[in-house]
């Protein structure tokens, strides 16, 4: 188990990861620690708590535009397959009438 010194927001956590894994944990902490940033920038200065408590927020609600957007995109597609099955199967039914009228 590996152990990694993060910073996010000023202040520095330390965390136990999966080894090889540092790297990626440098990687998610840099993108808190730029949020962190430009909160403080727009809104001031906020305690630890109340900052961390504000970037959990701001992921919760790119986590649910993110969903609504794959939902929509899911949507879509299976709308498309519908209808490509139900004009097939509209097609199937015209040549099956027209062979029994012959």
């Amino acid at each position: 188990m590996a152990v990694v010194s993060l910073k996010i927001g000023q202040r520095f956590y330390k965390f136990s990861c999966a080894d090889g894994q540092e790297a990626h944990m440098e990687q998610l902490a840099a993108g808190l620690d730029k949020r962190a940033e430009q909160l403080t920038k727009s809104l001031g200065f906020m305690q630890e708590g109340q900052l961390l408590a504000m970037i959990c927020l701001l992921l919760a609600e790119e986590k649910s535009k993110l969903e609504k957007e794959t939902n929509a995109e899911l949507l879509e597609q299976s709308e498309t397959k519908m209808v490509e099955s139900l004009n097939s199967l509209a097609l199937k039914i015209t040549t099956l009438t027209e062979n029994l009228q012959q």
